[in-house]
């Protein structure tokens, strides 16, 4: 009996091991050995192939180190709360990714890699000269590096052009493509062109725009000359003419000219859904919408224009995702952290990441292998943005004064509310949330 019930627990162990071994080994992280390093990241199922081939080929350059590699599935705010849950209990990963938006909430508890900048990747040009200018400054808090940008993503028009050749045949007349040079007013006309009700039975057909949330405004609210904030972020400045017209514009294209859908117009259908299928012909989105149309039937019948131009010329949003490194490694852990993360900066790496088409390369000269093969004048689209791509204000509370700006513009948008854009600009100057971020700010306060 007493050697059954030891075989039996020798079973048991065996099959406990079996199944929780790689458990154990990937995720038990105070016993890591000096040759291991952990690697935080976050994205799609393609993100994370990329992300385990690189590590393959670090692997391969530097074989006397294991990276660990650790993907949280999941939308991007799942990610964010794991590291902070991370930083709480201190297992934040050696090395991770980070987006912009909470960085500079997170930046405190990485480490300085401001040495990095002088660093010659690869017999490559120093760091602080091949990074792009605007994802460097986009990781810097306090003065100080505290992460390097990896890869980033512009804003520019997504036209479907199918959806043209429909309003071209329901008009009797082509509908003309945006060129280089077009206009607000041009494009306010296209997407009035676009709005077709084919059958005459009342109901809108193809609407000529997805009206986009207010961080993927930001290009036209810039085109128009309003600012949200001033440099040092301590003045809430959306207000006045110039705001006025911007939200004025906003409100009319989905109330007054109606040439973007109301949610109970398009019940259950968000802004990918709506292009692909051809309810909607324009849509603001980033270059890694090219990766998703490019396995649709739309793949050789869309267009990729710049931002229009308005009265204050062109601006268009770029957000930029980094790496950083966490504080106090142990000496031999930080030295092949800085390895790895050379590693992912050089030119070859960033080549790689650039070929994808999901992302623009943090290095200036990997430019080239995004607009791979040279004819791709879509992907040269987003490269000549980078000439007049703005990073958003990079507020501590981002999340916070998200919500609230959100909220104030659903007022705007509310048919039943008959709110003017100045109206509701004041209303958000005067939120408590804003009136407490930016305290500087006088003019509005009650």
């Amino acid at each position: 009996m007493v050697v059954r019930r030891f075989a039996i627990l020798l079973v048991g162990l065996a099959v406990g091991w079996w199944l929780f071994v790689d458990t154990y080994g990937r995720y038990a992280t105070p016993s890591l050995e000096a040759h291991t390093i952990r690697f935080g990241h976050f994205g799609t199922y393609q993100d994370y192939e990329l992300w385990r081939a690189l590590i393959a080929e670090f692997e391969c350059v530097r074989p006397d180190v294991r990276v660990q590699q650790e993907y949280i599935v999941g939308l991007a705010g799942q990610y964010n709360t794991k590291m902070r849950q991370q930083i709480l209990s201190h297992t934040l990963p050696d090395v991770a990714l980070v987006q912009l938006g909470p960085f500079h909430e997170l930046a405190g508890h990485f480490a300085d890699l401001s040495a990095f900048l002088e660093d010659s990747v690869g017999g490559d040009p120093p760091l602080a000269t091949s990074l792009d200018g605007t994802g460097l400054s986009a990781f810097q808090f306090a003065g100080r590096q505290r992460g390097l940008p990896i890869s980033g993503g512009n804003l520019l028009i997504y036209g479907n052009v199918e959806c043209f050749e429909r309003a071209g045949r329901f008009h009797g007349q082509p509908v003309p493509l945006p060129d280089h040079e077009w206009t607000v007013e041009d494009f306010r006309r296209t997407a009035d062109l676009l709005t077709c009700d084919f059958d005459g039975d009342g109901t809108v057909d193809q609407f000529g725009f997805w009206l986009p949330r207010w961080i993927y405004y930001l290009p036209f609210i810039w085109s128009f000359g309003a600012e949200l904030t001033d440099d040092t972020l301590t003045q809430w400045k959306l207000i006045g003419a110039e705001a006025e017209q911007a939200f004025t514009f906003y409100r009319n294209l989905a109330i007054g000219d109606h040439v973007c859908p109301r949610a109970y117009e398009v019940p259950q259908l968000f802004q990918d859904v709506g292009f692909l299928t051809g309810k909607v012909a324009l849509c603001v989105n980033g270059p890694w919408f090219q990766v998703f149309l490019a396995k649709t039937r739309l793949a050789g019948s869309y267009f990729v224009a710049p931002i229009p131009k308005g009265k204050a010329g062109r601006a268009t949003r770029i957000t930029w995702d980094g790496v950083v490194m966490a504080k106090d490694l142990p000496p031999k852990r930080r030295d092949l952290s800085c390895h790895f993360i050379r590693f992912l900066l050089s030119k070859p790496v960033q080549d790689q990441i650039a070929r994808t088409g999901r992302a623009l390369p943090a290095r200036r000269e990997s430019s080239t292998a995004f607009v791979d093969p040279p004819g791709n004048t879509r992907r040269l689209r987003f490269i000549e943005a980078l000439s007049y791509s703005r990073l958003q204000p990079l507020w501590p509370r981002f999340g916070e004064i998200d919500r609230v700006i959100n909220r104030h513009l659903a007022h705007l948008l509310d048919p039943k509310r008959e709110l003017s854009a100045a109206a509701m600009l004041e209303q958000l100057a005067r939120d408590p949330v804003i009136v407490a971020a930016f305290p500087d700010f006088k003019a509005m306060s009650p």
